[in-house]
C-alpha cells in the first residue's frame, strides 16, 4: 500500500516544481515586468523566438504575438500577451 502513496506523492512533487520553475506562470500576473525580464536572458530588451521556447503557452503564442519576429517581443507586446493570458472570471452558479 505504501508504494501507491509514494507514486502519487511524487507525481504532484515533480508537477509543482514543472510549474515553479515556468517563469511565466510564476509571476506573469503578479509582475510582468519582472516575467519579462526573467525570460529576456540575453538582456537585450527583447524576447527572442530561442527565449520564448522555455514556456509552452508563450512560444505557442509567441508568433501571432510579435509584430517582427526578427526583432523578437517587445515589453508591450509581452504585456498585451500576457493580459490575453488571464482566465474570465466566471459569475457564480445558482
Amino acid at each position: 500500500m505504501k508504494l501507491p502513496i509514494f507514486a502519487g506523492a511524487l507525481a504532484v512533487v515533480a508537477a509543482t516544481a514543472a510549474f515553479a520553475g515556468d517563469p511565466v506562470n510564476k509571476s506573469t500576473s503578479a509582475d510582468p515586468q519582472a516575467t519579462f525580464k526573467s525570460l529576456d536572458t540575453d538582456g537585450n530588451g527583447r524576447i527572442s523566438a530561442t527565449e520564448a521556447r522555455v514556456h509552452n503557452e508563450l512560444n505557442a503564442g509567441y508568433q501571432g504575438a510579435v509584430s517582427d519576429s526578427a526583432k523578437g517581443m517587445s515589453m508591450e507586446e509581452f504585456d498585451t500577451w500576457a493580459a490575453s493570458q488571464k482566465p474570465v472570471a466566471m459569475p457564480p452558479s445558482n
